[in-house]
């Protein structure tokens, strides 16, 4: 290692340390601020299996601003002074509580999930205080703060919860908690007087879903929606990042793309936006959980709601909470009428197997994007080997063993690509100094001594190409499978999130894999053939997985497992090809020609000799 490679691998460490010691503040200003700032504990509820609208298609729905802070605009009156009454109901799964001011859920225990990676901190408890989950809003005396009379049935999985609205109508609600995590709930709104009543459009809302993950960001906190406009209909996402109908528009940000988007000091704390269009299902939702709401009739529009950190840092917008609602029109009940409608409620976690149980449109909560098929295909496969080791460390290693055997063809050809391409790189060289001057003579022979050695330069293109989206398709599902949620492994607590080793200690979190990860890139970069400047390679060699470990050292374990292994596999492969090579050169009584590497003390006798001859 010459002067110069030292000189950068000193900065490279150097950054490296750096970049650890403020990522080390930052989660110590975080961790503080959580401290101070505390938020409910909460975190989705959900979902229900209907028949869904054949078809697809996109939503361009309209949007309206609603300035005013509290998403509860109607006439309700004052608060009861009666106190809060709580009743709950089970099943295998989860535990739900309903609660007697507002009729809603008040929160749902998930029986099958812990809340963090030490069991006795207790199981995943999400938290709809501030708003309970299915509240009416809109309807004088039924609102959030009214109270409902609640009787839990005999067998202790459903509820009928009533209500007088002090207008003539009469609420009745009834709860049944299915198998598995599905909630059916029956709506009905009687008129007992003799003249009409008109019911004004009102909302039922989701409660709403905060960061309760340490290594989430409010990226994860979103809104999915099927809903149709003019014959199209599709599922669309809407988060912070979601352009022109995200929670960034509904706070008025500027900025965006590569400049930070900014948020006004004197804009609102809570921010809401209706959109005008055929509601099938929504959702609310964090990383690993979900809140779906199915009506049994699509709803004309629904309503998107976030609620902003006051005192996020330099008018940056950081969203600490996420909720919607479907919102139904005006009506008129005649006398001894009644208006009924039934909704479909899942209360559980975001994932796949569980999604695919509502409906093939379901699955598009798990947001896959571009490389769907590819995450489907891989969180199936993945799945399935899980079952036949449980354990998901162990499966992620299965999993990039075969996926590096499907790639294995591919590979193979790439690597005799570039050997042979590195075997006539004396060739090259020899015709590119001969025919410096003569670009046309010097393009034909070049590729004269291709076809001659039957070597195709785009050759190593192609296995890059298949294997990229395979790559974005694991990052993304490692990184959201709930499955991997606390999922333990060797050191690893949780694969979901870095390793965090010693950080009580060191001030800050080692990551083991990430280290190794970078570790394994050089040296599987130092023994692939190379057709380029030897000293660019070296180059190569330090800055690639130097500028990788400060990319991904934050990143899941589970990712880092996969590209370590990967890596390690490749690695393999090599020394194999080059230990056959050895052995059928050995038996053919030869030698095996490895290409020269030119040293600097050969590039100065080249350069002496040249300048000799001159």
């Amino acid at each position: 290692m010459n002067k110069q490679e030292k000189i950068i691998v000193g900065i490279l460490v150097v950054a490296l340390f750096a970049s650890l010691y403020v990522m080390n503040q930052d989660a110590k200003r975080m961790t503080e601020y959580r401290r101070t700032h505390p938020l409910p504990q909460a975190q989705a509820v959900t979902n229900a299996p209907t028949a869904l609208p054949p078809g697809d298609a996109f939503i361009t729905a309209t949007e309206t601003q609603l300035p005013s802070t509290e998403p509860d605009v109607p006439v309700t009156p004052p608060a009861s002074a009666l106190p809060e009454r709580r009743f709950t109901l089970s099943n295998e799964v989860s535990v739900v509580t309903l609660t007697s001011k507002g009729g809603g859920i008040k929160d749902a225990t998930l029986l099958g999930y812990n809340s963090t990676v030490d069991p006795s901190d207790g199981l995943v408890k999400l938290n709809f205080s501030d708003s309970p989950s299915m509240s009416i809003e809109g309807i004088a005396g039924l609102g959030k703060e009214a109270d409902f009379e609640i009787e839990v049935l005999d067998d202790a999985r459903s509820a009928l919860i009533t209500a007088d609205s002090g207008t003539g109508l009469k609420f009745e609600r009834r709860v049944f908690l299915t198998n598995g995590y599905n909630i059916a709930v029956s709506d009905a709104l009687r008129n007992d007087t003799d003249v009409a009543v008109s019911i004004p459009s009102h909302k039922v809302a989701l409660g709403p879903m905060v960061l309760n993950d340490e290594n989430s960001t409010d990226a994860d906190l979103a809104v999915n929606v099927y809903a149709s406009e003019n014959g199209k209909r599709d599922v669309v996402e809407i988060n912070r990042n979601t352009k022109n109908k995200g929670f960034g528009s509904q706070f008025g940000t500027t900025g965006g793309g590569c400049s930070v988007a900014k948020v006004s000091p004197t804009a609102p704390v809570t921010a809401a936006a209706t959109h005008n269009a055929e509601t099938y299902w929504l959702t609310a939702r964090g990383r690993f959980f979900v809140q779906v709401l199915t009506p049994g009739t699509p709803s004309p529009a629904f309503e998107t709601r976030a609620l902003r950190d006051a005192a996020a840092p330099a008018g940056s917008l950081s969203i600490k909470q996420v909720s919607a609602a479907l919102v139904s029109k005006e009506q008129v009940v005649e006398p001894g009428g009644s208006l009924e409608q039934t909704y479909s409620l899942f209360i559980g976690p975001r994932k796949m197997s569980e999604l695919r149980k509502l409906g093939p449109m379901y699955t598009e909560i798990m947001n896959f994007g571009t490389w769907a098929i590819f995450c489907r295909a891989l969180l199936d496969l993945l799945n399935f080997l899980y079952k036949l080791v449980p354990n998901y460390g162990i499966a992620i290693i299965l999993l990039t063993v075969l996926v590096r055997l499907l790639l294995y063809p591919v590979n193979k050809r790439n690597a005799e690509s570039m050997r042979k391409m590195a075997e006539i790189q004396p060739m090259l060289k020899e015709v590119q100094a001969k025919h410096k001057d003569d670009p046309e003579k010097l393009r034909a022979e070049t590729m004269r001594i291709y076809g001659e050695n039957k070597v195709n330069p785009l050759a190593s293109c192609l296995p890059m190409l298949i294997q990229l989206p395979i790559f974005f398709a694991l990052f993304t599902v490692l990184r959201s499978a709930v499955e991997l949620r606390n999922a333990p492994f060797l050191w690893i607590n949780d694969l979901s999130s870095p390793e965090n080793l010693f950080r009580g200690q060191l001030g800050f979190g080692l990551n083991i894999l990430p280290i190794a990860m970078a570790l394994t890139m050089a040296l599987q970069s130092s023994l692939t053939p190379s057709t380029g400047d030897r000293q660019q390679q070296k180059m190569m060699m330090i800055m690639m997985p130097a500028m990788m470990l400060l990319i991904c050292y934050n990143f899941a374990s589970a990712l880092s497992l996969y590209w370590t292994v990967s890596q390690a596999l490749a690695i393999f492969g090599l020394l194999w090809s080059r230990r056959k090579r050895r052995l059928a050169a050995a038996a053919a009584g030869g030698v095996e020609v490895m290409p020269e590497r030119e040293t600097r003390q050969m590039r100065r006798d080249k350069e002496r000799r040249a300048g000799n001859k001159q």
